[in-house]
């Protein structure tokens, strides 16, 4: 037990903690805001915060993620096709689908100039021609988690949180999700998948009031990321915190 140095990397294993040297770290994007709420039961907040220091690059692509890029496009052009059926009731006038600002055109950031938040929507509603919600694309592999007991719908809290994020960085009060669900032979095929009423799922609900959350999230920013050193580690993080004495080298 005890203190030891790699690299740009101290690792105090009587704290539980990674201290590093802070250079331009990452920002708090929707796909990490629930996580650092303690509301992510897939992630850990020591885990996002390596991602926001730089210290781990993230997790490698996997077939799911790979065929989920291939599909998102199919997806909202599935919506745009049926945009009155689907939303109209929920937003009115003249509805449609807008695409985002491409990655490579906006430097992969969709809200330059809301630090420590940014991020990067899938698209938005629009109603008259105006942003009038934000669309979030998923795929998943199976409906559990998006159905209560009684059958009806829900959006876990993690999605919920990460689209709320990006309505109140944009200004807007509603979500739109759109899930599709492909079966398992299809992610190894994604280019040949179409969507259609029978996998696609289309939920809107009103985004989830983030003031609270974010002012937290703003102050653990401050806490750990701006002091350069992580939460501490917890069982969860044990392939993370032997993946990072491995590679020690922020990238």
């Amino acid at each position: 037990m005890g203190k030891y140095r790699a690299d740009l990397l101290s690792f105090d294993e009587d704290r539980q903690v990674v201290e590093f040297d802070i250079g331009r770290p990452k920002k708090i994007t929707g796909s990490r805001i629930a996580a650092i709420a303690g509301l992510n039961e897939y992630t850990t907040e020591f885990k996002v915060a390596c991602e926001i220091a730089k210290l781990y690059p993230g997790d490698p692509p996997t077939k799911y993620t790979e065929a989920g890029n291939v599909m998102e496009p199919k997806i909202r052009d599935y919506v745009r096709r049926n945009a009155d059926a689907f939303i109209g009731k929920d937003y009115g006038g003249s509805v449609g689908i807008k695409d985002p600002v491409p990655k490579e055109e906006c430097f992969y950031e969709h809200f330059p100039g809301k630090e420590p938040f940014g991020g990067m929507v899938d698209g938005y509603v629009t109603s008259d021609g105006f942003n009038a919600g934000i669309l979030e694309i998923k795929t998943a592999k199976t409906r559990k988690g998006w159905i209560n007991e009684d059958g009806t719908y829900k959006v876990p809290t993690n999605y919920l949180l990460q689209a709320s994020l990006y309505c109140e960085l944009s200004g807007l009060k509603k979500i739109t999700f759109v899930v599709g669900f492909p079966e398992e032979d299809d992610y190894d095929n994604p280019d040949s998948w179409e969507p259609s009423e029978s996998n696609v799922l289309v939920i809107t609900v009103d985004g989830f009031p983030m003031k609270s959350i974010m002012n937290d999230a703003v102050r653990w920013y401050n806490k750990y990321i701006k002091n350069g050193v992580t939460p501490p580690w917890t069982e969860k993080d044990k392939e993370l915190v032997d993946w990072l004495l491995a590679n020690s080298s922020p990238y």
